[in-house]
């Protein structure tokens, strides 16, 4: 089981913290009355499902061997306008920089690593859509989904 603690720490602010005593702050823009002092939650989802998909991606291209100078994750997600406001789609770009990366091994283990390995896609994509694609040294590929 996973836990985690959110503490209220005065007006709209909020702070995290997980079970090793990581920590991160939460806040609502001014317009909810928040200072801005922390992420929005709607964003940390975004950034939770590119980080899920980034380690598996990751530990995935390091077992077949992949070798690669960088690896950054965008996601953007588009949000209906009732409430709840709750993201229509999302998308994921994986820009990765090295020399000879071999896109068939990339896009397998993406593949691998939305569909089988990691937990937040597999449980977001049961709400939206979820798009991905690949860029390997600037180079825009499409992603084949398995």
């Amino acid at each position: 089981m996973s836990i985690v603690n959110i503490t209220w720490e005065g007006n709209m602010k909020f702070v995290g913290t997980d079970e090793s005593g990581l920590q991160i702050p939460m806040d609502a823009s001014s317009i909810y009355g928040g200072k801005n002092e922390g992420v929005r939650p709607m964003e940390l989802m975004l950034m939770s499902l590119g980080g899920c998909t980034g380690i598996e991606l990751g530990h995935i291209l390091n077992k077949m061997r992949v070798v690669y100078d960088r690896l950054d994750i965008e996601v953007s997600g588009n949000r209906v306008e009732e409430h709840p406001k709750v993201f229509s789609d999302i998308h994921i770009v994986y820009r990765l920089s090295g020399e000879n990366i071999p896109l068939e091994r990339v896009n397998k283990a993406l593949q691998m690593a939305e569909q089988l390995y990691c937990s937040a896609s597999n449980m977001i994509k049961k709400a939206t859509e979820i798009t991905y694609s690949l860029e390997i040294n600037g180079t825009v590929h499409k992603y084949e989904e398995s």
